[in-house]
This record gives structure tokens, sequence and C-alpha cells, in this order.
């Protein structure tokens, strides 16, 4: 049974950023229902601020802009789950019910839940609010989109991509609109996400462009970006730029919500890809094991041009750093500095600091990375010293667990078929007793 100590009150999973956007981190948590009885308004807008990071607005109003990313469901104490907007504003000041108490007055929060554009939240699809029509293929998926324009899905196999924008009010005074990126019906999540989001308002003129707000995220299942505001003026329009890589290909659209203002394809929108999604292939293989020569090990993973140097057995905390070229590394230590380090053929790091670090490899390969049966798709393989793990994500399929039994032979478990054992062909190559046949990529 889910404690009180487990769940999380809507403060504790946000952080308010310097430029006063919010960050809501939920990666498969639980938030506990907090105040949802104020005496009027203002003391409503006031909690809001403290909560989420609202600002005052002329006339009593509030207003404020949030980014999501993970999911999250809504549990009482006794870790029963109760209803969940997946909206965090909503979330923060309702009951286990999704009512509201102002003034006296019982408001249920529920009641334009099923408007048309809402966002897709924790327990609902945003495939199942508009009508969609196939439009064709894009990078080996199908793309599908709903005629207003508010939703672009791709789909391949049981596994969806959902580009969806919104703009919501409610019976309080309350808005919200924006735009989303999420995963449904499989494991395989988007490698990155960005979103690029317009606000148009006619303010003193027209159709204005109010706010332009952007937001990423890397290896989730759902991210979004939005505004929102109690008594507060709403926009008329949002359309958000939504790019993602996802089964390691790359897709993007412009979806929107809202009222007049057409014209806005034609704004001046980022063009192409963000840089620091291509990846460099390096001199050697970097994910895996390291060591210094001692009987410890550091744990390198890369992802795009970032990587994550785990020190824990050396009681150190994580260092990051970046894939400078091919054989370049530049890495931040926060327990020392910032040290370079030149890759050297077949195994070691030189540290600018003249240390060096030695590529541990048990078998006569390098298992760690990716691997392809000839497909698009791509199974992660991550080699410990006697142990091994495969990611099958990318095929919708359960992780896959095994064993080093000698330098050139491996024993994998797969949880929805059956054990096979590998014999490992240098210089890039798994033959299964299948009789099937992994490459390296």
């Amino acid at each position: 049974m889910t404690s009180m100590q487990d769940l999380l009150t809507v403060a504790q999973a946000r952080t308010i950023r310097q430029d006063g956007r919010v960050e809501f981190v939920t990666h498969d948590v639980s938030i506990r229902p907090g105040r949802y009885t104020f005496d009027n308004l203002d003391e409503l807008t006031a909690y809001l601020g403290e909560a989420l990071g609202g600002q005052s607005e002329g006339g009593g109003g509030s207003r404020g802009s949030l980014s999501r990313r993970g999911r999250y469901v809504r549990r009482a104490a006794d870790g029963t789950q109760v209803f969940t907007f997946g909206d965090p504003v909503l979330d923060a000041i309702s009951s286990t019910d999704g009512t509201l108490v102002l003034g006296g007055q019982i408001i249920d929060l529920r009641a334009s839940r099923g408007s048309a554009g809402a966002p897709s939240g924790a327990d609902a699809a945003p495939s199942a609010t508009p009508h969609l029509k196939s439009t064709g293929m894009v990078n080996g998926a199908e793309r599908w989109a709903s005629d207003d324009g508010s939703l672009v899905q791709y789909r391949m196999g049981a596994g969806r991509l959902n580009f969806h924008a919104w703009k919501r009010d409610s019976i309080l005074p309350y808005w919200s609109m924006g735009g989303e990126i999420s995963i449904s019906g499989t494991k395989a999540r988007f490698q990155a996400a960005d979103l690029t989001s317009h606000y148009y308002m006619s303010v003193d003129a027209p159709c204005q462009i109010v706010k332009i707000a952007n937001d990423s995220d890397h290896d989730d299942d759902y991210v979004d970006q939005y505004e929102w505001g109690i008594n507060a003026p709403q926009p008329e329009r949002v359309a958000v730029l939504c790019r993602a890589q996802w089964h390691h290909a790359q897709f993007a659209d412009i979806v929107t919500a809202g009222e007049g203002c057409p014209n806005y394809r034609n704004d001046a929108w980022p063009i192409g890809f963000p840089s620091d999604w291509a990846t460099i292939r390096t001199l050697i293989e970097l994910n895996g094991l390291w060591t210094d020569g001692s009987s410890r090990n550091a744990t390198i993973s890369v992802k795009f041009r970032s990587l994550a140097v785990n020190m824990s057995a050396f009681h150190r905390p994580a260092a990051r750093g970046s894939v400078v070229d091919g054989s370049t590394i530049t890495v931040t230590f926060p327990d020392d500095t910032t040290y370079t380090g030149t890759l050297r053929a077949p195994d070691k790091i030189r540290w600018s600091n003249g240390s060096v670090w030695t590529k541990v490899v048990n078998t006569v390969l390098d298992l760690n990375g990716s691997w392809t049966d000839g497909s698009t798709q791509k199974a992660v393989i991550s080699e410990g010293t006697k142990s091994l793990t495969i990611d099958m994500s990318d095929y919708d399929r359960p992780v896959a667990h095994g064993s080093i039994t000698a330098n050139s032979v491996i024993q994998v478990t797969f949880p929805d078929d059956a054990t096979y054992t590998g014999t490992l062909q240098p210089p890039d190559k798994i033959r299964w007793s299948n009789g099937s046949a992994w490459t390296k990529v």
C-alpha cells in the first residue's frame, strides 16, 4: 500500500525557474490531492502563486507558464487512485473527486473535461479526441491528422507518437492552452522531443504574437508546454511546432488550437531539427564500464552528444559531459573540475590530467551499444562484468536479460519468447541459436 511518505505534493514535484516558468517533473509518480477549499478568488490565486508560480494579474487574476515531463496519477492517503486531470493546476486545487470549494460553493471541475482539444493528461488518450484521417507515410510511420489541425499522430505497430495542441476553459474562470508530445500503446519512448509554442492575442493589432515558449525533453513518453490563467485574458490561438525522434526517425508538425489568426504557418519557425540531436560516431564505443586500473569501474552512458558518468563505485557524484568530435570528449566532475578526454583505439581514454581509463570488455567484441536484425528497429545492449540487459522497446517487446557464459558466448532470456544462446563473431556479429543474426550499428 502506498503511504503518505510515498506521495508528492504538487509543490514538491515542481521547480520554479529563474524566468518564472515552472517545470513539473513526474516520471510515473503519485501526487496527493492538496488544498481544495478557498474563501475567495484572491485566496485561490495566492495559493497558486505559492504552489505553481502563478503571477498576479490585474483584477485579482493570475497566470502562469508550465512544462510537464512524465506522467502521474493522484492517490488518496490510503494509496487508492483518485480522479486525475493530468493538469497540475487543476490537480493542485481539487478534491479526490475533482471538485473545488470556492466561497462556500462546490464547483465540479470535471464538467468541462470532455471539451474538444483538452490536454490528454495522465488518464486520457489524445487519439480519442478528434476524428483522424490517414494522410500517408512518413519515415516508415503512418501519419494521421485531425481536420481542425489540433492533432497529428504517427503510428508504428501498436505504438503512437502524438503531437497535440489544445485550448481549454472551464466553468471556473480558468483556462489553459498549449501543446504536448506523448507516446501511447508502446514502451518505445521518444529519444528526444522539442516544442516551440506561439501564442496569439489581439492587443494593439490583430493576432499579435504575445509569447514564444520552448521546452524539450529526452528519453521520455510525455512532455508539454502550456500557459494557464484564472480571471485573466486568454490568447486567441496557440500554434506549436512539435519535433521528435522516435524509433530512430525524426518527425515534425505544427499543430494548433483556438480561433482566428489563420496565418500562423507563415511565422518564422525553427528550421530542421535541434543540432544537439545529431549523434557523433566515436572512435571507440563509450557506453559501458571503464577502469582507472583499480578494481572499481565507472559507467559511461551516451545520449546523442551528451554523456553521463556514474562514479558511484568511487563514492563520487555523477559527472556529465559532451562528445566534441569522434575522438574527443569533455566531462565535468562536480567534485573536481572539467577534463578533456582523448579517445585512443581500441580501448583507452587519456584525460587532460594525464590519467588513463581502459574499457572493461569481457567478451571477444564489445556488446555495448545498438544492434540490428536487418530491420529499421534497434536493440540496445548494456554489458556488465558477467551479465547483460537488452532494451527491446524499439520492437515493442520487454527488456531481455542474460549472462556471459564465455568470452564468445552469451545466453539471453527474452520474456515474451524463449532463451537463446548467442555466439559472438568479431568484429560485429551475434549469431543466435535460432539461426538469426544481429549486426552492431
